[in-house]
């Protein structure tokens, strides 16, 4: 029997490659939601969009910085496509600084009526001073809603809750529903606010009762709460829940009508994030928070946070972030958050029994370096174990995993002296 031999290359860890990492901040969000319409067969579709003012080019005109720009919503269909919009705006800063503050955005929403089925959705930012673009995609399906029994819309989820005044392009019902298009909240949006509409025509009662669940990235119920709501001449129905006993991490809504006896189930639901708050973080479990730096923090850093007396943990954690916030004139440290990205993503794709998947291998190598540019994956060979092999280009990368216990852990092969000329027998034993 020939034996595999494979080397491997291990890049020494002790400067965290992320530190190196260039991230930047999003220029613009997208989201989307579809209600029933009033149109026959065909349903309304809401393309929500967030412009960061700072993102765009800003030109001196007299004493204003003006920056210009358009959003190109196109829906298609396959390779057809059927509608598209465009919007164009200006906008007006009387300073420098206020021009490139990530405080200052725009949302906004395009309106689409089409018949259920599968889409792209293709959104393109045109900054129209620095003559530039750029494009975001998704793809989406636009449910099919049977007003013949009960049926709940897609969820929409908000940043903010106004009292109607001028009428909007937001106004819904008797509020005025300002979108959430990242669907990111912590920090200072503890409260997960969203918008549904319940469709039944055979409705008799007077009252609607509701489930609201929130699941964590393993199904598990973290929140669960029941609302009863006044029928009314409207379909829609606006909630809030407190997110400030979740840790960070990914989570689900999910709305239900509560079923009564004859009914049939129906519910609906929608991803959401809790990010990676210095607050939340420091509050839940402190050392569980200090612990997971172990891949970007030096040790006498780790023993700063881990000596830290209560009152000064908020102050250090910010701190040590602020140490490696890259520097864009943004309120976000684009760095930390990708970070957390990475052990997020870690988590819900590497997680064993009885190990959260940033703590395996393979999520420390991914969260040092990221999503590999290709992976040569082995589950079945005969005569070896399962193994990957994974390989970074730019720096030249390759890291090899074994499932030695054949219980779904990938363990990281180390030439630990860093003889290359070695090699690692993926049989077991030596080479």
């Amino acid at each position: 029997m020939k034996l595999l031999k494979i080397a491997i290359i291990l890049i020494a860890i002790s400067v965290p490659a992320l530190s190196q990492v260039e991230v930047r901040p999003a220029a613009f969000n997208v989201d989307f939601a579809s209600f029933v319409s009033d149109s026959a067969g065909l349903n309304l579709l809401e393309v929500y969009y967030q412009v960061y003012s700072s993102h765009l080019l800003h030109v001196r005109e007299d004493s204003k910085y003006v920056a210009k720009y358009s959003i190109v919503t196109i829906i298609k269909e396959g390779n057809r496509q059927i509608s598209a919009k465009e919007a164009e705006n200006t906008l007006y800063s009387d300073s420098y600084e206020e021009a490139n503050n990530q405080k200052n955005y725009v949302i906004d929403m395009a309106k689409f009526y089409l018949p259920p089925g599968k889409y792209e959705v293709r959104v393109t930012l045109n900054d129209l001073n620095a003559s530039s673009t750029v494009p975001l995609e998704a793809d989406l399906q636009v449910p099919k809603y049977n007003l013949d029994q009960p049926d709940i819309s897609q969820i929409e989820f908000i940043r903010l809750v106004e009292n109607v005044g001028e009428p909007s392009v937001f106004d819904k019902n008797n509020w005025h529903l300002i979108p959430s298009c990242t669907r990111r909240y912590g920090d200072d949006f503890l409260y997960l606010k969203f918008y549904y509409e319940y469709y039944d025509q055979n409705q008799n009662d007077d009252s609607i009762k509701f489930v609201y669940e929130v699941r964590d990235h393993k199904n598990k119920i973290m929140i669960s709460k029941q609302a009863d709501k006044l029928k009314t001449e409207f379909h829609g129905f606006f909630d809030s829940l407190s997110l400030e006993n979740l840790k960070p991490g990914n989570y689900t809504l999910h709305v239900y009508k509560a079923a009564k006896e004859g009914d049939k189930f129906v519910s609906s639901q929608g991803a959401f994030v809790i990010h990676w708050s210095a607050l939340q973080m420091v509050e839940n479990d402190f050392g569980s928070a200090v612990d997971q730096l172990r891949y970007i923090a030096t040790a006498a850093e780790m023993k700063t946070l881990k000596d830290a007396p209560e009152k000064d943990r908020i102050k250090k954690w910010n701190e040590f972030w602020k140490s490696r916030d890259p520097g864009y004139d943004t309120d976000e440290n684009e760095l930390r958050d990708e970070y957390y990205r990475r052990i997020a993503y870690s988590n819900k794709k590497f997680e064993i029994p009885n190990k959260e998947g940033w703590k395996t291998d393979m999520g420390m190598i991914h969260i040092i370096n990221g999503q590999p540019d290709d992976i040569e994956r082995h589950p079945f060979d005969l005569e070896t174990k399962p193994y990957e092999i994974w390989y970074y280009y730019n720096p030249r990368r390759r890291f090899l995993f074994i499932d030695a216990a054949g219980y779904g852990e990938y363990v990281l092969q180390y030439p630990y002296d860093g003889d290359v000329t070695k090699s690692i027998n993926i049989y077991g034993g030596g080479p």
